[in-house]
């Protein structure tokens, strides 16, 4: 197979060792995976076969075996989940746990609900619980801005939060704005019960250790999951109970969380190397015409080849610690998956999310299940069973592998494959994707250019669909056609909607998910982010703001403004941040210290943020820059079990503006109300301004020595 030319930029850019090519690089992978056959006359036959599938671009492994195999001693596995529970010792053993992983090229996920909320009492040392935000705060920071996984892209974590853990509400406004806890994907880790609960109308606890917290509404809760997916698509969720009921490891203890992409469920200390089978490769004969089928005879062979193929890869691997190599020679998982599924379905001229297509997803990853369980067995014959089937009451028949299929996103994979990603349907015809630091790759899916190469005309065929061409319920169908008995492990699957997109829609897609047996599910709005990888042409002219202030010219600052005043806890003493809104938004900061840290340099900041404000920065980007700067002294304390709220003085100015926005409406109305105000004078020349409200609380407000007071008196709401 011909590499495409955005396949060769991605292979130079992160895989290829110096003057390899496509060619070399198959060969130094298929050899080393060929090292786990015994006899030589085997690792020769396997050899030659492994480099074919690959070189063909049948099948492809995840990034770190094609990256690190042969090349160096990194690991050639993808998906990691480690334990977090609620001690010092423990929680910073699994952050030098992922720091190795990450380095290793794996990315980790960890759930945090064993960790104490927020303000809990630490018996020990007499301290309070800093709760799980503040430490994935600190492995946000360690993993992703120090660490590149191999060398050559940030860290990815997955980090989960049960739905009736006690800091269930601030989990779910983490990411509000872009920017914040960047290294990992956030999930919601949803019961049964949770789901009733909401389904009925009906309140619910959140505990922790058999204590009840709060009772507060299902509801509730589930409408700001349901407005942060339609903000900027986190969180997502993950279906606890529905993950556990069909785990084919179930004897060996209860899952709690899952890898970055969600795809691969796993127990503590877990590791799952994944591999793709191209089904854009397995159809015959002249498709533009309509001649096309599956071929089900070679991807018979494939799937037999890949098995095995992900079952050497554990043997012959290098692990990132031991606790993860014990773990994975025991249940010797493997996750065979697929790719080009959008472009096998119209290659067959059916139409993605059609009944036909669902049809199709289910016939096909239930005969690559059949084939791959035969075939583990049959290796379980040849080279004995994973360990886990004589050690725990396993069902089913004892096989050589613990889990065989998943559905992995295949992003980077399907670049070099030149097929659609995992089963995402053509994100769009005509595209742009950023990637590799900020490099972007210009593209256009083959099935178009073989089309128009054929057909040479304008239109195509109603068969071609886009991702903006799929209804949310369609986009949940197929992620269910797939899981529903072709998959054991769990489906990637993001539902990318359009701007438009109701939250209604999402939170109908999200019971559906729930309701029909999906592992768990993510909702992505087009263009709901500053950045995202993927953006059409138009998207991208659209893009161009229009109306800016020019160059060097500041906003006018109008005589009265409003805004909350904001006080922090810092590990130099109180930080008080007061944001200024006029009637468009924040125009001016206020910043002052009280007990410590320089005033000189807060005044200052002050100073400097309220003239970015007045020339138009963007207030996410602002927020975004100063809740990204770390300071020592906070960091040390905040290990320290101390009551520190930010992690700097800078951090904490983001925050303030951040929590100010959150109520931008408000502000901004009040400061209109003021601007129109009626205001004239009394005798005594003191003003006073009609229909103003206190935006805490509602009541009446007036002037007094110069500042605008709330005449609530148990309210206390000022502006001077």
């Amino acid at each position: 197979m011909e590499i495409a030319e955005n396949a060769l930029k991605i292979l130079q850019k992160r895989y290829f060792a110096k003057g390899e090519t496509w060619d070399k690089l198959c060969d130094r992978v298929a050899h080393k995976v060929a090292g786990a056959e015994e006899k030589p006359k085997d690792r020769a036959k396997w050899e030659k076969k492994y480099k074919k599938i690959m070189l063909d671009l049948d099948f492809l492994p995840n990034s770190p075996t094609l990256r690190n195999f042969g090349r160096n001693q990194g690991c050639g596995s993808a998906c990691f989940v480690l334990p977090v529970e609620d001690s010092r010792r423990s929680i910073f053993k699994t952050l030098s746990d992922a720091v190795d992983v990450q380095a290793y090229g794996g990315g980790t996920g960890m759930s945090f609900s064993n960790l104490r909320p927020k303000g809990d009492r630490i018996t020990s040392t007499g301290g309070t619980a800093s709760g799980p935000l503040s430490f994935m705060e600190i492995y946000d920071f360690t993993i992703g801005d120090i660490i590149k996984q191999g060398g050559t892209r940030d860290g990815a974590n997955m980090g989960i939060l049960r739905v009736d853990h006690p800091d269930i509400e601030s989990f779910l406004t983490a990411k509000i704005l872009e920017g914040d806890l960047k290294n990992f994907n956030l999930s919601v880790g949803i019961t049964d019960a949770f789901m009733k609960a909401v389904e009925n109308d009906r309140d619910y606890d959140l505990v922790f250790n058999s204590k009840v917290y709060k009772t507060i509404s299902a509801r509730k809760i589930w409408e700001t999951i349901i407005d942060g997916a339609w903000k900027n698509g986190e969180p997502g969720i993950v279906l606890l109970d529905t993950i556990n009921r069909n785990n084919p490891l179930r004897p060996m203890g209860e899952i709690e969380a899952t890898n970055p992409c969600g795809e691969q469920p796993l127990l503590p200390y877990s590791s799952c190397n994944l591999g793709s089978i191209n089904l854009s490769r397995m159809v015959s004969g002249d498709w533009v015409e309509g001649k096309a089928k599956v071929d089900r005879e070679k991807l018979h062979k494939i799937v037999q080849t890949a098995v095995r193929f992900l079952d050497s890869v554990i043997t012959v691997n290098n692990y990132p610690i031991v606790e993860i190599e014990e773990m994975t020679l025991k249940t010797r998982q493997i996750g065979l998956g697929i790719m080009g599924f959008a472009d096998m379905c119209i290659k067959l001229h059916i139409r993605y999310g059609s009944d036909e297509s669902v049809n199709l997803a289910k016939e096909i990853m239930s005969f690559i299940y059949s084939i791959a369980n035969e075939t583990s067995i049959g290796l379980g014959e040849e080279k004995g069973v994973a360990p886990v089937y004589d050690e725990y009451d396993m069902s089913g028949p004892k096989r050589r592998n613990g889990t065989l299929t998943t559905v992995a996103p295949t992003g980077t994979l399907s670049l070099i494959a030149n097929c659609s990603s995992g089963c995402e349907p053509n994100f769009a015809f005509n595209y742009t994707k950023e990637c590799l630091e900020g490099e972007k790759l210009d593209m256009v899916p083959v099935v178009v250019r073989k089309w128009y190469e054929k057909k040479e005309t304008e239109s195509l065929p109603e068969f071609f669909v886009t991702t903006n061409d799929v209804s949310v319920e369609e986009h949940i169908m197929i992620q269910a056609a797939f899981q529903s008995n072709g998959v054991d492990s769990g489906v990637s699957k993001t539902i990318n909607a359009p701007y438009g997109t109701d939250k209604s829609e999402i939170s109908e897609a999200f019971f559906k998910a729930w309701e029909i047996g999906c592992k768990g599910i993510t909702f992505y709005r087009d263009g709901s982010r500053n950045v995202q990888a993927l953006y059409t042409k138009k998207k991208e002219i659209k893009a161009e703001r229009t109306g800016e202030l020019n160059r060097g010219v500041l906003k006018h600052r109008p005589r009265a403004t409003t805004g909350p005043s904001l006080k922090m806890k810092t590990a130099c003493g109180k930080l008080y941040v007061d944001p200024h809104f006029d009637k468009d938004g924040v125009v001016e900061v206020f910043i002052r210290t009280v007990g410590g840290g320089c005033a000189a340099n807060t005044k200052a900041l002050g100073v400097l943020l309220s003239y970015c404000l007045r020339a138009g920065v963007s207030t996410e980007k602002i927020i975004r820059s100063m809740k990204s700067i770390h300071c020592p002294a906070c960091t040390k304390a905040i290990s320290a079990g101390k009551d520190v709220e930010v992690n700097s003085c800078a951090a904490g100015m983001g925050k303030a503006l951040e929590v100010a926005i959150e109520n931008a409406d408000l502000y901004r109305e009040v400061a209109k109300r003021i601007e129109d105000a009626d205001i004239h004078f009394n005798e005594h020349h003191t003003p006073k301004i009609k229909d103003i409200c206190c935006p805490d609380c509602g009541a009446p407000v007036h002037r007094a020595e110069g500042c605008m007071i709330c005449s609530n008196m148990e309210c206390g709401w000022n502006r001077c």
